[in-house]
């Protein structure tokens, strides 16, 4: 009586393999995941910091140009009287308030201190030239013998000799106040705040640029490297079940219809198979000779 010795096949288990196969893809795919998630974060961040510049440079250009559009008006009213200018000064002065919109949208969304204090002192500018332009106008209505003005103008009081003067003295002041070298040297001084303020605001726009797209060229990169890791363990895994179970199993179909031993290659478990088909095989054959004989 003999005793067969089962033994444990060689091999690696096909199971094995597909279990660490699914965890490697899994795990590829949950940083694929996280990256494009920081991707798109990097993206988000720089898409609301482009819309906050769009907004603070549109902010100190209005300053400038509300600033620029009250010395028009007031200019024209001290040149010919026309009360339609003094109306559309004082219109934007106090119901339009450009320049203190500005100051509003220049402040909000964690706004630099330093851009929100040089558009405030440039506001602090305009204002303070607004008070000779008071008095330029002052002048006009006095010359042109106004009596329905704004409130404003009606609470300034010329000084004595400026009251003394001829109406037409008192038009060649008020047009010297407003166009005059002084005045024109506190324009300049709101300018140069806004220029400043402008040119940090484009410095800042370009370093946020250039953090993001440094921070997006490196998640561009991780996403390749795991895209390609995944595209490898893909044809890894193709490759390893091609020669671990298809492979084998296209031959053990073979072998059988040959009725010949079926090849021990494949995963472990194909061996542990092929190993006993091969067993019972042979032990069937002398069975198979015996009975021939007798016949």
């Amino acid at each position: 009586m003999s005793v067969h010795h089962e033994t444990q096949p060689r091999g690696i288990s096909i199971r094995l393999v597909h279990a660490a196969m699914f965890l490697c893809a899994i795990a590829a795919a949950v940083l694929l995941i996280v990256s494009m998630q920081q991707s798109s974060s990097v993206f988000s961040k720089l898409s609301a910091e482009t819309g906050n510049y769009i907004v603070r440079q549109s902010a100190a250009h209005g300053l400038m140009e509300a600033s620029d559009y009250l010395t028009e008006m007031v200019q024209r009213f001290t040149l010919d009287g026309d009360r339609t200018f003094m109306d559309s000064y004082f219109d934007e002065a106090y119901v339009s308030k450009r320049r203190e919109q500005a100051i509003t949208a220049m402040s909000e969304n964690d706004a630099d201190p330093r851009l929100v204090q040089q558009l405030q002192e440039a506001m602090e500018e305009s204002q303070a030239l607004m008070f000779r332009e008071y008095y330029a106008m002052k002048l006009v209505t006095e010359a042109k013998e106004m009596t329905e003005i704004p409130e404003t103008l009606r609470a300034i009081e010329l000084k004595t000799e400026d009251s003394f003067l001829l109406p037409d003295e008192k038009m060649e002041l008020a047009q010297e106040m407003v166009m005059g070298s002084e005045y024109y040297a506190s324009k300049e001084r709101i300018r140069t705040k806004l220029k400043t303020n402008l040119d940090m605001l484009d410095e800042q726009m370009n370093a946020t640029r250039q953090e993001t797209s440094a921070r997006m060229m490196q998640d561009l990169n991780r996403n390749r490297i795991i895209t390609i890791a995944v595209i490898v363990l893909l044809f890894v895994l193709l490759w390893m079940t091609a020669h671990m179970s298809t492979i084998p199993l296209i031959r053990a179909e073979r072998a059988a219809r040959e009725k010949k031993p079926v090849p021990v290659i494949g995963a472990k478990e194909f061996r542990y198979m092929a190993e006993h088909y091969n067993g019972l095989m042979n032990s069937t054959e002398p069975d198979s000779e015996t009975d021939g004989g007798e016949e």
